[in-house]
């Protein structure tokens, strides 16, 4: 199985790879250039705008039992005659992006004329699920906007819990255990077995 489309064929020469990422909003999509600055106008028409003041953490697919859960991170410094961003965010709400998809793709370019004139559209390889939008102030100006997004293993966190009598044994193994019927239910001794 590969994430490639079916035309694309990822052995051929490449001049460079765009890291994308497109955060999906009641407003319509935000698309971003990750680690670089820049606009960028793919083959389907999207513009991606780039910022090196964008930081996403070492994306990870499920491998080995590790829960790839991550965050991306705008970093900036607050211009006191600008508009707030953190409190145009805040007042969107809590469910503003919670639930909504993230998506993270890549632009290959055969030739540098390709970044004026793409042939390839881009090609998606990983999408979650966000979850939390966090911000953070530290000093008079320097804001921090966080958007994290979901582990595939996160409803472990709420798993049931299995009582362990005759119905949870059923509920765990699909068959009733008798014995457990006298198992004690608490530890209180009447008197002390050892004098």
């Amino acid at each position: 199985m590969t994430f490639f489309p079916a035309d694309y064929d990822p052995r051929d020469p490449v001049a460079a790879v765009l890291d994308l990422c497109e955060i999906d909003t009641p407003d319509g999509a935000a698309r971003f250039i990750l680690g670089t600055d820049g606009k960028f106008t793919d083959a389907n028409g999207n513009t991606w705008m780039g910022s090196q003041l964008l930081n996403v953490g070492s994306l990870e697919s499920a491998i080995g039992g590790q829960a790839p859960e991550g965050e991306i991170t705008l970093s900036y410094f607050q211009d006191p005659d600008a508009d707030n961003l953190i409190a145009e965010l805040r007042a969107t709400g809590v469910d503003y992006i919670a639930g909504r998809p993230i998506k993270f793709l890549i632009q290959p370019s055969g030739s540098m004329a390709e970044f004026q004139a793409p042939t390839v559209a881009p090609i998606q390889w990983l999408e979650r699920t966000m979850r939390v939008l966090s911000f953070s102030a530290s000093g008079a100006l320097d804001r921090s906007i966080s958007v994290s997004f979901e582990a595939w293993s996160e409803d472990r966190q709420g798993a049931l819990r299995i009582v362990l009598n005759t119905e949870g044994h059923a509920q765990l193994t699909g068959s009733a255990n008798p014995s457990l019927e006298f198992m004690p239910t608490d530890n209180f001794q009447e008197e002390k077995l050892f004098g």
